[in-house]
C-alpha cells in the first residue's frame, strides 16, 4: 500500500527568512523534478537543480507585476525549497535559489504557466568572484583601512590599495639624491601569494628612495601597521609614521641583535625607544612584523607567530606624551625620518617588503590566521579557512590527517579551490539538501559508514548491473608543484586489459602523498567487478519510506533479492546522487551509485598486504 504523503513548496520571497507556501500553484500532475550530487565516483558533484510548474493564472508569478501579492519580490534569485511532508515528519528534498520564473500560456492563452527552474548553492559558489592568494583573503579579513600587496609588476612606480576602501596608493619620495632605487616586481614575499615583492636598494643609508602615503590622524586613535619584510642589513628603518621636523614613531632593527626597536620623538632631538628581544629580523628570512602605538605613548609587537610583547614610553615632564596621534601626518614604508629633521634623512631600508596593512584600531589583530596562511595544513582546516575567508557557511564530516601544500588559490572561485581540498583528500564537497551548507566529507566519513537502509522491492527494467571498462585505471603518474612524478601500475592488469592511463596535479604536500594516491587509484581499478550503476524505486510503495527519503550522498545501501541472473543476489552500494519525481501520488527515486565493498590494498611504508575492514577502502 502506497503511503500518503504531500510535497510542500515555499518560497522566501523577502529573502529575509520568512517563507512563503506556494504549494497549492503547483501542478503536481507535471510532476516536480530534482536531481542531486553526480552519475558516479569518478565525476564532479555538479550543482543541484529543481523544475517544477506553477499556475500563474492570476499573475502572482509574474514579476515586476504590481498586483501580485508578491510583489514586489517576484525576483530571480530568491531562496526556494521542496519538502515531503509523510507519517515518518523533518524531510527536505532540496533548498536553492530560483533561476527565473519564467511566464507562458496553453490553451489558446487561457492558462498563464510559470515554469520555474531553481538550482543550489553550489552554482552560486561557482559564480562568485575569483580568490586573491589565502594570504591576500586573510590579511583583508582581519579589516584594514587600507592593504598594499606591494606585488605591482616590474615598472611600476606607486602601490595601490586594494582594501577596497580606495585609499591613496604609496607613492615614491627621495631621500639625498635618490641614488638607489625601489624596484617592483623583482623580490619575493612571503612565497605563498603567486605576486612578486618591492626591493628596496638604496645607495647609503642616506641615499635613496621610499614609499609613504599621507595619513589623517585623531587625538583618541591608536594605529596598527603590519607588513613581511626580509633583509640583511640590520639597524635600518622600515616603517614609521611622520609628523614633520622631529616628530616620529619609527619601526627597525635592532644594528646587532636584529630585534625590532621602535622610536619616539616628539619635536625634540632627544628620543626614547624600547628593544623588542624577538627573533632576529635581519636574518635574510621572511619575517610578518606588526606594530601597534597608541596614544601617549602605548607600543605594541609581534613577530611572526610569536607573542605579543608591549612597552610604555612614559610621558616626559617637559614635553608630554611621546606619541601623539594628531601629530603624524605620514606613513613611511622603507625608510624612516631622521630625529634631527627633515633636512637629514636617515636609516633608509635595504631588502623585499610585501604586504603592508594599515589600520586606525583599538586592538592589535589576531594574526594567527595571516602567518597559518601560509604553510601545509590538514584538508580540514584548508576547508575551514577558505569557507572563513568567504563567507561560506560549512560542515566538516569524518577527519583527516592528510596534509594540503600552501595554496595561492589566486584566480580560482571559492568552489575551485574547495575542489582542490576534495581532491586532495579523495574526499567530497556539496552542498547540504537541508539549508544549502557547504559540506566537505573526509574520505574516512564514508568508508566507514553502516549501511542506512536495506531494500529489496526494486524496479527490475531500471536495475543497472555494469562491467564496462569506464572505472578501469591501472596505470597512474601524478605530480605536485615542484616535486617528481609518482607512478604506480598494475602489471598484472595491463597484461590482460591493456593500459588505462590516469594521473592528477594537486598540491599534496609531499611526493608520497602523491604516490600513495596513485597507489589508491590502481588498487580500486586494475579489474573492478561487475557493479550496480543505477536502480530504480517508488519510494512511496514501501514500508520503509523514511529510510529511502533520508538516504543522500555517500550513504550506504543493501540491495537484496536480485533478480535471476544478477551476478550477486545482494550488493552494498554508495549513493553519488539520485534523480526523483513527485508527483501525484507517486514518488519515484533513480540512486545512481558505485560500490561499497572490501578492498585489498597496501600502504606505503607498511610492511606486508593489509586487508582493510568490510565496507571500507584504501585510507591512505
Amino acid at each position: 500500500m502506497a503511503a500518503e504523503f504531500a510535497p510542500v513548496v515555499e518560497v522566501d520571497f523577502a529573502g529575509n527568512g520568512t517563507w512563503t507556501n506556494i504549494t497549492p500553484y503547483v501542478r503536481v500532475e507535471q510532476t516536480v523534478r530534482i536531481t542531486r550530487g553526480r552519475g558516479d565516483e569518478q565525476t564532479e558533484i555538479r550543482p543541484g537543480i529543481m523544475s517544477l510548474t506553477l499556475n500563474n493564472t492570476d499573475g502572482r508569478f509574474t514579476p515586476g507585476n504590481a498586483a501580485s501579492p508578491y510583489y514586489p519580490n517576484v525576483k530571480k534569485g530568491r531562496p526556494i525549497r521542496c519538502r515531503v511532508v509523510h507519517a515518518g515528519g523533518e524531510s527536505t528534498r532540496f533548498f536553492g535559489h530560483v533561476n527565473e520564473w519564467p511566464v507562458t500560456w496553453e490553451g489558446g492563452g487561457a492558462i498563464s504557466l510559470s515554469q520555474v527552474t531553481a538550482t543550489d548553492p553550489l552554482k552560486r559558489l561557482g559564480r562568485t568572484a575569483t580568490m586573491r592568494s589565502l594570504l591576500e583573503e586573510e590579511m583583508l579579513a582581519v579589516g584594514p583601512d587600507a592593504y598594499y600587496t606591494l606585488g605591482e609588476p616590474a615598472g611600476a612606480t606607486s602601490a595601490g590599495d586594494t582594501s577596497g576602501n580606495g585609499d591613496t596608493p604609496l607613492r615614491q619620495f627621495i631621500y639625498g639624491t635618490g641614488a638607489g632605487q625601489v624596484k617592483f616586481g623583482q623580490g619575493t614575499g612571503p612565497g605563498t601569494d603567486e605576486l612578486p615583492a618591492v626591493v628596496f636598494e638604496p645607495s647609503t643609508a642616506n641615499d635613496g628612495v621610499y614609499l609613504a602615503i599621507p595619513r589623517d590622524m585623531t587625538l583618541t586613535e591608536a594605529v596598527v601597521m603590519a607588513v613581511w619584510v626580509n633583509t640583511t642589513v640590520k639597524g635600518r628603518a622600515f616603517l614609521a609614521l611622520w609628523g614633520g621636523n622631529s616628530t616620529a614613531v619609527v619601526v627597525k632593527t635592532d644594528p646587532t641583535t636584529g630585534h625590532i626597536i621602535v622610536a619616539a620623538s616628539n619635536n625634540r632631538s632627544a628620543t626614547i625607544s624600547s628593544t623588542f628581544p624577538t627573533v632576529d629580523v635581519a636574518d635574510g628570512h621572511t619575517h610578518f612584523v606588526a606594530v601597534q602605538v597608541t596614544p601617549g605613548g602605548g607600543v605594541t609587537v609581534q613577530v611572526d607567530n610569536g607573542a605579543l610583547l608591549s612597552a610604555t614610553f612614559t610621558p616626559d615632564s617637559t614635553f608630554g606624551p611621546w606619541i601623539e596621534m594628531p601629530a603624524y601626518n605620514w606613513v613611511f614604508v622603507g625608510a624612516g625620518p631622521s630625529f634631527d629633521g627633515p633636512a637629514t634623512p636617515g636609516s633608509l631600508f635595504g631588502g623585499t617588503m610585501a604586504h603592508f596593512w594599515y589600520a586606525r584600531r583599538a586592538t592589535m589583530p589576531d594574526w594567527t590566521n595571516v602567518w597559518q596562511a601560509g604553510n601545509p595544513e590538514t584538508t580540514a582546516a584548508r576547508f575551514e579557512r577558505v569557507c572563513r575567508v568567504g563567507g561560506i557557511a560549512g560542515t566538516v564530516l569524518g577527519s583527516s590527517s592528510t596534509i594540503i601544500n600552501a595554496q595561492a588559490a589566486r584566480g580560482k572561485a571559492p568552489v575551485g579551490t574547495l575542489a582542490d581540498v576534495a581532491s586532495v583528500e579523495a574526499g567530497l564537497v556539496y552542498t547540504a539538501r537541508d539549508d544549502g551548507t557547504v559540506v566537505f566529507e573526509c574520505r574516512n566519513h564514508r568508508f566507514n559508514l553502516p549501511p542506512s537502509a536495506s531494500l529489496a522491492e526494486l524496479r527490475e527494467h531500471d536495475l543497472l548491473w555494469s562491467d564496462d571498462d569506464q572505472y578501469m585505471v591501472n596505470d597512474v603518474s601524478n605530480s605536485r608543484a615542484s616535486g617528481a612524478a609518482q607512478r604506480w601500475k598494475d602489471a598484472a592488469s595491463i597484461a590482460e586489459y591493456g593500459t588505462y592511463a590516469g594521473g592528477q596535479t594537486l598540491p599534496w604536500s609531499s611526493d608520497k602523498d602523491a604516490l600513495l594516491n596513485a597507489q589508491w587509484q590502481v588498487s580500486n581499478g586494475a579489474d573492478p567487478p561487475p557493479r550496480v550503476n543505477r536502480f530504480t524505486v517508488v519510494a512511496n510503495t514501501l514500508a520503509d519510506y523514511a529510510d529511502v527519503l533520508a538516504l543522500d550522498i555517500s550513504d550506504v545501501v543493501t540491495l537484496t533479492g536480485l533478480p535471476a541472473g544478477s551476478p550477486e543476489s545482494s550488493t552494498q552500494v554508495h549513493v553519488e546522487g539520485y534523480a526523483e519525481t513527485i508527483g501525484y501520488n507517486h514518488h519515484a527515486i533513480t540512486f545512481h551509485t558505485s560500490p561499497a565493498s572490501v578492498s585489498r590494498v597496501w600502504q606505503l611504508g607498511v610492511p606486508g598486504a593489509s586487508e582493510l575492514g568490510v565496507n571500507t577502502k584504501l585510507s591512505y
